[in-house]
């Protein structure tokens, strides 16, 4: 596969974007209000046939969701495929999908958790910038500002290239519909209150590297390899985020990506959220952030945390496939920095 990535084209007021669910089932007023907020963004919104349908924890059959995915992306309209939620599926219809038509017709793909199957498999087949952010599904009465701004810029080719936005000191206050927009939906978890979080990226391990951000859930990377659309970290910036994994968890599935090369081949991490990963306080255990700083620190290799992407009260769209800049300070003397060089997508000339 070339190694630069193909571009899709940003979004611009009156285009056509696509609502498909490949993996769970959406809830009726949740989805609404979500086909509502993308309405408010000047865009027209087609919903896939299928994403209503429920068979057993799936929105559908495989064939039924995969056609979604395909109809979708084949039609000349679509110019964006949102997922609808995440939850768990996504991986059982990749082999049902076409990636010669995903290949000839580049185009956006939004979503986070389970959609990691897909990021990693149109990124493995087609070399497609994919974007790692909102679902379709909003639990909120709102979606929250920050996420709101970031997905906006992201996909309409506003945010120009630099550093990683970061959320405001007023984003960071919860408010009304905040309890529920914590946890989004996306990954199959009840809303939950959620406290304050800092909107400062934290220094793991200092250095600096440079190459593709790749990457998402944490349980759906170590899920993926030994199959065809298995992560290759070679030279890449590795982004991980994980929701409701008890420390132990989140310690197998690492200690697999060390065992399996992944992470000594990578440049460098961003980690983002690990959201209600705590452990039994009955039983004895290591927090996740002590797992993090076992498998992290003293590599040589720069990681940050606290990228506010993930399951989290704040979920940045990131853009996948992209090349990416990240720099830790050895003396702390600096703020740890996450740089994106060039706009992800073609934007339009006018």
């Amino acid at each position: 596969m070339n190694t630069d990535p193909v571009k899709p084209q940003a979004l611009k007021q009156g285009d056509t974007v696509a609502i498909v669910a490949p993996s769970g089932v959406a809830g009726r007023r949740s989805l609404e209000r979500g086909i509502r907020f993308f309405e408010s963004l000047g865009l027209q919104v087609k919903v896939g046939p299928s994403v209503m349908h429920r068979w057993g924890y799936l929105a559908g059959s495989d064939e039924e969701r995969a056609r979604d995915i395909m109809t979708a992306w084949a039609d000349p309209e679509v110019k964006a495929v949102i997922a609808a939620r995440g939850g768990y599926g996504a991986m059982r219809i990749l082999s049902y999908l076409d990636f010669d038509c995903i290949r000839e017709n580049p185009k956006i793909l939004l979503g986070y958790s389970d959609i990691t199957a897909l990021h990693l498999a149109f990124w493995k087949e087609a070399g497609l910038t994919t974007f790692h952010g909102p679902v379709a599904e909003i639990w909120a009465p709102e979606m929250g500002k920050y996420n709101r701004r970031m997905l906006t810029e992201t996909l309409f080719g506003l945010w120009p290239s630099g550093d990683l936005h970061m959320p405001a000191v007023e984003e960071n206050v919860p408010g009304k519909g905040d309890e529920e927009d914590a946890f989004g939906g996306a990954g199959g978890q009840k809303p939950r209150k959620c406290a304050p979080t800092s909107q400062k990226l934290v220094a793991l391990e200092p250095g600096e590297a440079q190459g593709r951000l790749i990457g998402g859930n944490l349980s759906l990377i170590a899920s993926t390899i030994g199959t065809a659309w298995e992560i290759d970290t070679r030279g890449k910036v590795l982004f991980l985020e994980e929701v409701g994994e008890k420390p132990y968890r989140v310690d197998r599935m690492l200690c697999q990506l060390e065992l399996s090369g992944k992470l000594s081949d990578a440049a460098g991490f961003c980690v983002g959220g690990f959201t209600g990963c705590e452990a039994d306080p009955e039983r004895p255990s290591f927090t996740v952030d002590e797992v993090l700083e076992q498998y992290f620190t003293g590599t040589g290799k720069p990681c940050i945390t606290n990228v506010p992407a993930g399951h989290g009260k704040f979920n940045a769209t990131l853009p996948l496939g992209a090349k990416v800049h990240i720099e830790v300070s050895s003396d702390g003397s600096r703020p740890p920095r996450i740089c994106f060089p060039e706009n992800a997508l073609c934007r339009h000339i006018t």
